[in-house]
């Protein structure tokens, strides 16, 4: 029982999405990349994964090891993928999806929500990854993404500025724009623009640094 109390805890404690106290800026950082998933030439969907920053993956790290045996097992980071999934659905995983044609916002499910421990180097840390499986896949293969935790308590950022993971056959385009919120000023909305049709490629020389609009414009 006291195992049980102590993951669920933790697990309230990191993401703290249901207290409704207002936060000036991100307590949680969280290096994203995305994968489109194509199959017949259209986007069906896209796996996206989460690199929680280094010291929310030390702590997580040291709580969720039930059975201290200084490592993180398969139970042991599925439990906390599991407790933390529940907590994001009534947030939509902090994901909202439009059609890049229309603007109409694409519904979606998520799948395969798991956790997996990087280790403790530099490309380490505790990760939080999953599929998005479209509704109804996109033809043209233009989507438009924005990842944003409307309590501000989380803060997303591309993985060492690449959006897209480096095997993508996909391309995208990164901006920043800012937003004057009722409670907590002015906070950045980061707006992602995917793009997959046939002969498209990567741009992976494209990068953004996590202060300042891209570099050269746009980002893969």
């Amino acid at each position: 029982m006291f195992t049980k109390i102590r993951l669920h805890s933790w697990c309230v404690g990191v993401f703290a999405l249901c207290s409704g106290i207002a936060l000036a800026h991100p307590h949680l950082r969280m290096a994203y990349q995305i994968e489109p998933l194509l199959n017949d030439g259209a986007i069906h969907g896209f796996h996206i994964s989460w690199q929680m920053d280094a010291q929310n993956s030390l702590l997580v790290r040291e709580n969720i090891d039930l059975n201290q045996n200084g490592q993180l097992d398969p139970d042991e980071l599925q439990a906390f993928a599991d407790g933390n999934r529940s907590l994001m659905q009534p947030y939509n995983y902090f994901l909202t999806l439009e059609d890049g044609q229309s603007a109409m916002p694409l519904s979606f499910e998520v799948s395969h929500f798991s956790a997996r421990d990087g280790g403790r180097g530099f490309q380490g840390g505790v990760y939080l990854e999953f599929d998005v499986q479209l509704a109804q896949p996109l033809s043209h293969n233009q989507a438009h993404m924005q990842m944003q935790d409307p309590t501000w308590y989380i803060g997303f950022m591309p993985r060492m500025g690449q959006v897209l993971t480096a095997d993508s056959q996909c391309s995208s385009d990164f901006t920043r724009e800012k937003r004057q919120t009722p409670t907590q000023g002015e906070q950045e909305v980061q707006r992602i623009v995917v793009q997959c049709a046939k002969g498209a490629a990567a741009q992976p020389h494209a990068q953004v640094s996590p202060f300042n609009e891209p570099t050269n414009g746009d980002n893969s």
